[in-house]
Order: C-alpha cells, then structure tokens, then sequence
C-alpha cells in the first residue's frame, strides 16, 4: 500500500525498484491474496472503487506472484495464532504462513506486528538493499 500511497518519492521509487527486481528470474515476490483484499478495501476507502480497481489490476498483472490461501497455508496461520496466543491479527498470520509455505526470505512490511512474528524475517522499506 505504502507505493500507491506514500507522499516520499523516495520511498514510492524504492519500492518501484523492490517490485521490478523482485519480478526477476531467481527473485521470488509473492503477494498473498489477504494483501490484495486488504489493498483494495483500504484504495477503495481513500480513492474510490474506480482507482481501486484499476490498481488492484496493477497489481495482479504486475508480474509477481499471488498466493491464495490454501489448506497447508491456513494449517501455518492457525499455529502461528495460536502460539502468540491471538495477539498476532489474523491477516499478518496468513501473510506470515504465506512466506513460510512459499519459502519466502522475507516480508517487507512496516507493520511493526511481524517483528513478534519470530518464524519469519521481516523488513522495512529502508532495510530493503536494492
């Protein structure tokens, strides 16, 4: 969300450069399915349905890979709720059990949630090498 909607150009072209690599051969950047429901409640909130429509498309053509939720993926989120005792929101759990079951490195993320999330890595935009 942060590439549609930050004001930083810095950051709006960091994150171009992060989608573009994460498209090349050998990179893998996923985008699970709750991501893009979230994506297009949160643009159809601020920018309409319209705009959010047209960027929801964006991004699904955009090169990277969507991950629906499937069984061995909402076995993982149901552990990781369980084992932070429900404090983890069950969106960040299927994101986290997404990276996990893809292989993922890492989320990139500034939700300071997957930092309690110890399965998995998590950086900031500004952490990212690019």
């Amino acid at each position: 969300m942060i590439h549609y909607f930050s004001d930083n150009n810095r950051i709006v072209t960091k994150t171009r450069e992060i989608i573009r690599r994460s498209r090349l051969q050998g990179n893998r950047g996923i985008i699970p399915t709750i991501v893009l429901s979230e994506f297009y409640a949160h643009a159809a909130k601020r920018i309409g349905t319209s705009e959010a429509e047209r960027r929801f498309n964006e991004i699904v053509i955009s090169g990277l890979d969507i991950v629906d939720l499937n069984l061995p993926i909402c076995r993982k989120a149901g552990i990781i709720r369980h084992k932070y005792q429900e404090k983890i929101p069950w969106g960040d759990c299927l994101i986290a059990a997404s990276t996990l079951e893809t292989n993922c490195e890492f989320v990139i993320s500034e939700d300071p949630e997957f930092k309690s999330i110890h399965e998995i890595r998590c950086k900031k935009i500004e952490q990212v090498s690019i």
